[in-house]
């Protein structure tokens, strides 16, 4: 799975309405996303994000009522922060070496 396969499932986190249960069990998910990844373990990665399937069906079917009721919240500010930082952590993984080079991030004290 590529950073970007990852990068692309953590933003449809944002339009969920979920239940503050089911949000505590999309933090945990996202706590062991983060040491997953750092394992860079593809199979432990798949089976991480397998874990927000049955969310990602629920989040998407109450947007898909436009309306939030029977307790379901957009996502909680701690959740949010985590997927912001995942998706920043996986974003500066994805750039090449030739976008960080352009930035001047690296090369440096290289002669040209």
């Amino acid at each position: 799975m590529t950073p970007q396969q990852i990068i692309e499932r953590l933003k449809g986190i944002k339009d969920w309405q979920l239940t503050p249960q089911q949000w505590d069990t999309v933090g945990d998910v996202l706590d062991s996303l983060e040491a997953v990844l750092a394992e860079e373990d593809d199979i432990k990665t798949i089976h991480v994000l397998a874990r927000l399937e049955p969310l990602e069906r629920a989040g998407a079917a109450r947007r898909a009522q436009a309306r939030l009721g029977a307790g379901r919240t957009p996502i909680p500010p701690h959740q949010r922060e985590q997927r912001n930082h995942l998706i920043e952590r996986l974003t500066v993984d994805v750039r090449s070496p030739a976008d960080r080079s352009r930035d001047g991030r690296e090369d440096r004290g290289t002669p040209a």
